[in-house]
């Protein structure tokens, strides 16, 4: 199986899956209703803009976690992690220290609501964990057990 920094294809590819059912469970049963009308969205709102984009949706859906799983697996990677309770905690970290800043840009120039950015962020954090989780059982034998 090829490895993509350090981790095999099947892992990567398992994370993104894992990173998109965690957006689909924050977005849809957990927090979909709150995140709708903090974005001052209707249901018929999101269903236009899905039909309008078509197939194109569903390939952004699952480009946009696949990248920064790629993202994770390299900076994973870069530290030599395997280890479970480590790729954690740089799947934490990275959340925390560049995927929030980024979207609090929203929150801060364009005026998104703060409730908007706390399930963002809650759906970014968790879901780089999972996903990091993922990717440390894939690590192989070759990494370094930190």
């Amino acid at each position: 199986m090829p490895k993509i920094f350090g981790t095999s294809l099947l892992g990567i590819l398992l994370a993104t899956v894992a990173f998109f059912m965690v957006g689909a469970l924050f977005y849809g049963a957990l927090f979909g209703e709150q995140w709708m009308a903090s974005n001052n969205l209707t249901e018929a709102t999101t269903t236009a803009i899905m039909e309008n984009q078509g197939l194109m949706f569903w390939v952004w859906a699952l480009l946009i976690p696949l990248l920064q799983v790629l993202g994770i697996a390299y900076v994973i990677n870069h530290a030599g992690a395997s280890k479970l309770l480590t790729c954690i905690k740089i799947g934490a970290t990275i959340a925390v220290l560049f995927a929030l800043p980024v979207l609090a840009y929203d929150h801060l120039y364009a005026g998104k609501a703060l409730m908007a950015l706390k399930i963002d962020f809650g759906h970014v954090l968790v879901g780089y964990i999972v996903a990091s989780a993922v990717l440390s059982f894939f690590r192989g034998k070759d990494a370094i057990g930190n």
